[in-house]
This record gives structure tokens, sequence and C-alpha cells, in this order.
């Protein structure tokens, strides 16, 4: 059940997909598996040795969700933001248009091998270009770079025009400034 509500939590909050990984133990006939989780860029373990893949998954998946349930406000909060629409993209576009910006292009990359893709997505929007975290799918490394793009541009305290025109401001004299040193 853990890996179910691990699953939806990552597909309504736009988040990756949960990744499973094992180490495997223990003689043929009493094998022992220990997992580890990695959701949101954190990594969650299995607290013991379990009997089955299936279990050992399911502790790691628990103890995700028991350590993000005790969090308070997180870094998630963009996540949360999105989470009222369900649709990163969509979202993305409704406050390019209110903002009176370029309506945001995407360009998605493929790489890996065919059994196990590897997308990396951009996005421009408003005169900027913004990279998401590489997903399993393109829809979701899309849903990455929109998230990237709502950030910096749209979660500041100002969500007008002018707060845009300051927010690109800002990011060109961090990139300058990046670029100097």
């Amino acid at each position: 059940m853990s890996k179910n509500q691990l699953q939806e939590l990552a597909q309504k909050s736009c988040f990756n997909l949960p990744a499973y990984a094992c180490i495997r133990e223990g003689p043929d006939h009493a094998p022992r598996f220990k997992a580890t989780v990695k959701f949101n860029g954190e990594v969650f373990k299995s607290p013991n040795y379990c009997g089955t893949l299936r279990e050992a998954e399911h502790a790691a998946a628990e103890v995700a969700l028991n350590t993000l349930s005790r969090r308070g406000p997180s870094q998630s909060l963009a996540a949360r933001i999105l989470d009222e629409t369900e649709e990163c993209k969509n979202w993305l576009q409704e406050k390019a248009q209110k903002a009176g910006v370029s309506l945001p292009v995407y360009s998605t990359t493929r790489s890996g091998p065919g059994h196990l893709p590897v997308f990396t997505c951009v996005v421009k929007v408003g005169g900027l270009t913004f990279s998401g975290e590489a997903a399993n799918t393109k829809k979701q490394a899309e849903k990455n770079a929109a998230m990237a793009a709502s950030l910096p541009a749209w979660l500041s305290s100002n969500q007008t025009k002018g707060g845009l025109q300051q927010c690109q401001q800002r990011l060109k004299q961090l990139k300058n400034k990046s670029r100097i040193q």
C-alpha cells in the first residue's frame, strides 16, 4: 500500500516517480532484501532486511511517507501550489499569458538506451531558459522544466509583469556575476 501512496503523491505533486533499488543477501534458499527509494531527490532506506523484495520496497516507501508527513512547510511548496491546477505546463502558460510575456516553448532531448530512456527538457518563457530535472518520460521532463521555470519567476511576492521583469533582471545579474568569478 505504501508504494501506491508514494506514487500517487509523486503524480499529484509533479515529481518524478519513485525509483527503487534493492540489495539481496543470503543463500538462495533464504534470501534477505533491503531496499532504497529515491523520491524528489532524496533517498529513503528500508530499516531492516525483509523476506521478499516486495516487502523491502514497501518498507522503504513507508519510511519515505513517514518522513515526508512529519515535515512542516517544505521545499515542495511550489509542487503544492502547482498541484491545485494538476498540470504544471498549463499553470506556467496561464501565468505567462497574464504577465504578457512570450508563451513557454519546450525543447526535449532523449538519451540513454532504448529500453531505459532518459528525457531532459528546457523551457523558454519570458526571454529566460530553465532546465528541469531529468525524467523517465517526456511528459514528466516537461513538467519538471515547467516547475523549474515557476520557482524563480512566478513564486515571487509580486506576480505582475513588473515583478517578472524584476525577476528577469535579478537572474541576469546573477548570471553575469557568476561569469565574472
